[in-house]
């Protein structure tokens, strides 16, 4: 049997998607998602330090309360997301 040049195209493409899906796979499954949850964790304390920085500096019970609930959600979230995304690539 002789493929013509759209199916030597078509199979061509078809292996090259297979061979590039197989290598996404491989290298998701290789990440270490307790070290994506600390390098997200770290780059939180951008968002949570100024917040600490007011609750510390602040005589105003509302702004403290309202400081320590966003950095609480904001830590709840990341732990939500990291547990998702652990649960969708295993």
């Amino acid at each position: 049997m002789t493929m013509n040049r759209e199916e030597i195209k078509k199979a061509v493409a078809d292996t090259v998607v297979s061979f590039a899906r197989s290598e996404a796979e491989a290298a998701i499954k290789s990440i270490d998602l307790d070290d994506v949850q600390k390098l997200v964790e770290a780059q939180m304390k951008n968002l949570t330090d100024p917040l600490e920085a007011e609750i510390q500096t602040t005589t105003s019970w509302w702004v403290k309360i309202r400081n320590r609930l966003y950095i609480t959600l904001m830590q709840q979230a990341v732990k939500a997301i990291v547990a998702d995304v652990k649960q969708k690539i295993a």
